[in-house]
Order: structure tokens, then sequence, then C-alpha cells
């Protein structure tokens, strides 16, 4: 850790992250109010304070996720009185502490100690002048969200200080003419090498990059995997709600700037409950992932598919280039690509139905088209579940525009 990196990580509300600016000094903490963002800055860089605040969606699943990604860091909930039941659960086994807002004047001092704690610490393990630079093990630090970006970080760092090209392989014997840099391995050997022999007196600097290669690989590894886990829907493997109004919301703001086409789709499946009743959860459930995977083959490579919540899903169809014309038709490509789905559930084979296992589902869908029928995500979900009623209402197994059947 080093002495820059002695801050307060904070999720929390604008207002909360305002108050905590004031107290503490805008140096010394980095509020985020988005859950999202606050896990990527979290996987980026060691913090030795992290604050959640109690209230958010799944907050246990969060603290847990905060603490494997920052095993050392001294995990604080906030909250009103009314969680402090929830906080204290959590305490001893997740959380080190909370806090019960409002804070009083020991709790500020106790968040100042802690930070000061934090930044002895930094100081105490400087890096010597012979490994990598604060700045170097900070630019790995960042990059370890994906374990192809910290490879991707660890050969540019390599390459610069050594002043020659290097590659990673994924077997750890080299070619004649190769020289081993720097190795790691995880569920195979992996091998940043070069065609040139690395220069004198670099070989301690590599050995430092080597020590924060290890356990860099492995954290950005299971950041990987928890960023997965947090943004899917555990039974279907479609993205789940929360993460579907976060990235929608981004790709319209997107799409606003560039004149981008963007459709949305709403759509259950007709009289799911009756499947339920009659054949119970387990085969529902099977019903549910075979239709998200059928739904995923179907859609293109940008597009979003997500499990709002029971039989419900959403998908977001967006172009990701070529202006929208001033009187552009409505959603073809979508409607396209939304009956084509529909189609195949008519036609698809559901075994665990038992004998009677094809063309007995079908869907029905609301499709409502950005900006016309909405600014935001919840506003395109609201305007789709209207046209995905009057479906409904007009007979099922059809996919209706906003004020039209298509």
């Amino acid at each position: 850790m080093t002495a820059a990196a002695a801050k307060m990580l904070l999720l929390a509300g604008p207002s909360v992250g305002a108050e905590f600016v004031a107290r503490l000094g805008a140096d010394r903490v980095q509020a985020h109010s988005d859950p999202y963002e606050a896990m990527d800055a979290l996987a980026g860089r060691p913090w030795p304070v992290v604050v959640l605040s109690a209230g958010q969606d799944d907050f246990p699943s969060l603290c847990r996720a905060c603490r494997r990604l920052q095993r050392d860091t001294f995990l604080l909930a906030l909250g009103p009185p009314a969680d402090e039941p929830d906080m204290r659960d959590l305490a001893g086994e997740t959380l080190d502490d909370y806090l019960v807002a409002p804070l009083g004047r020991r709790d500020w001092l106790t968040l100042e100690s802690r930070l000061q704690a934090g930044l002895s610490q930094a100081l105490a393990h400087a890096d010597p002048a012979d490994t990598p630079a604060p700045g170097e093990t900070a630019r790995l630090i960042a990059s370890m969200q994906t374990l192809t970006g910290l490879e991707a970080a660890a050969a540019d760092l390599v390459g610069q200080r050594l002043a020659t090209n290097v590659r990673w392989l994924d077997t750890a014997a080299l070619p004649p003419d190769q020289h081993a840099l720097l190795t790691y391995e995880l569920d195979t050997p992996r091998t940043l090498c070069s065609a040139a022999p690395a220069r004198s007196g670099s070989a301690a600097w590599l050995a430092g990059v080597q020590a924060l290669l290890g356990p860099l690989a492995l954290a950005a590894r299971r950041t990987e995997s928890l960023r997965r886990l947090a943004i899917t829907d555990h039974l279907t493997g479609a993205y789940n709600r929360r993460y579907f109004y976060h990235v929608t919301d981004q790709i319209l703001q997107h799409a606003a700037r560039q004149g981008l086409l963007v459709t949305l789709l709403l759509y259950d499946i007709d009289d799911f409950k009756r499947y339920n009743d009659t054949y119970g959860h387990a085969v529902g459930d099977e019903i549910l992932r075979q239709t998200a995977a059928l739904m995923k083959r179907i859609t293109r490579t940008q597009d979003i598919v997500a499990r709002i919540g029971g039989d419900e899903f959403a998908v977001l169809f967006w172009d990701t280039a070529g202006p929208r014309s001033a009187a552009s038709s409505p959603p073809s490509t979508a409607y396209a690509l939304a009956d084509r789905f529909r189609k195949a559930v008519e036609t698809q084979a559901f075994p665990s139905l038992g004998p009677v296992a094809r063309g007995v589902l079908s869907i029905s869908g609301g499709l409502a088209t950005f900006p016309h029928e909405g600014q935001s995500c919840r506003e395109l979900l609201s305007q789709a579940d209207r046209a995905l009623r009057a479906a409904k209402s007009a007979g099922k197994n059809q996919i209706y525009l906003v004020g039209q059947a298509l």
C-alpha cells in the first residue's frame, strides 16, 4: 500500500457522501452512490477503511463480496437505528464494526484514527528503489479487474522498462530463442518472455513485479468471478434486474450522444402459473432456463438479456453504430428479433413437460423505443409493460409496440 492509497472508500447516498467529505476531507474520502462503481474501485487498489451504507440491495452479499476483495481492510457498516439488527448480525463475521447514524463526535474520531493507521502502515511499507515504484504498483493494481487486463498491464510495464517486445505464453516450456521474465500459475502456467535477455540490473525489479503478480492474478480471477455473480440471475444465467437498470441507463446516455437506435422488449411466458401449478416449480425453473438460453442465442452480441422477476424478462436491443435518422421507422430489427424468438418458443421442445413437449408454450411481449417512449430504463419498462398488457388482452402469443400491434 502506498501513502496515496491510504484513503477511505464510502458507498452511500450523495448526502452522506457530502458529509463524509466535509468532515474528513476530499483527499481522504472517495464516495460512490452506485454499488457497481464502488465494487470497481474496491477491486482497483488497497483501501484501509471501507464504509458501506446499510439498506443497499442484497446488503449481506455486498458485505461478503467486499470482504473477499479486501481481506485486510477495516470494513464498517453505516445505517439508521432501524438497520442495527441487520448490521449486528454481520458484525464479527463479515464486518469489523458498524456505526449508527447520526454519527457522534466519538464516531468521527474513530474514523480519523483508522485512516491515520492506514497512512502509517502505507509509509512503513514503502517500496525500496530496486523494486516496483508506487506508481508502477498502482498501475498493476488498477488493472486487476480482469486477468486479461492485468496481463496486458504487466507486459506493458516490463516492455517499457526493458525496452523490448514481450509476450505471454500458455506454457512453461519456452522456445529456445525466448527468455523467461515473469511467471505465474492459476489454471495453467503463464510465462512472460522476451527474445532478448533481461537487462543487467533489472533482476531485483523483475523479482518485485513477480512477487506482486501471483496475488494480483488470484485477486483478478476472484474479482471476475464475483462480478459475474453480482450481475447475473442465479437461476437463468441472464443478467439480473439491478444490473439491467444500471447498464441500460448507461447505454441510453451513450445513445443520446451518438444518435443510436435503442428498443426495449419486455416479455413473459403466457399462462406460466398454470405450468408451475401443473408440473411443479422445478419444471417451471427449467422452462425459465431454456427460454432464457433461447433468447440469448437469438440476440446479437451487444444486446442485453435480463430476468426482471418471476417469468418476466427484458431485452435491450441497441445498435453500436449508425445515427438515428430524423424520420426513423419503428424498430424493425428489434421486432424481427423479438418475433423470431416468439416463433422459436412456439416450436421449441421442452422435455421437462413430458411427451407433449413441443408447441405448448408461447410468449407475449411489448416494445418501447428510445427516445420516443422514454428517456430512462424505468420509463421504457413502464411503456413496454403497457404494450405487453395490450398483447395479452389481444389474445397472447404476440409482440406489440407501444400503442399498436406490429
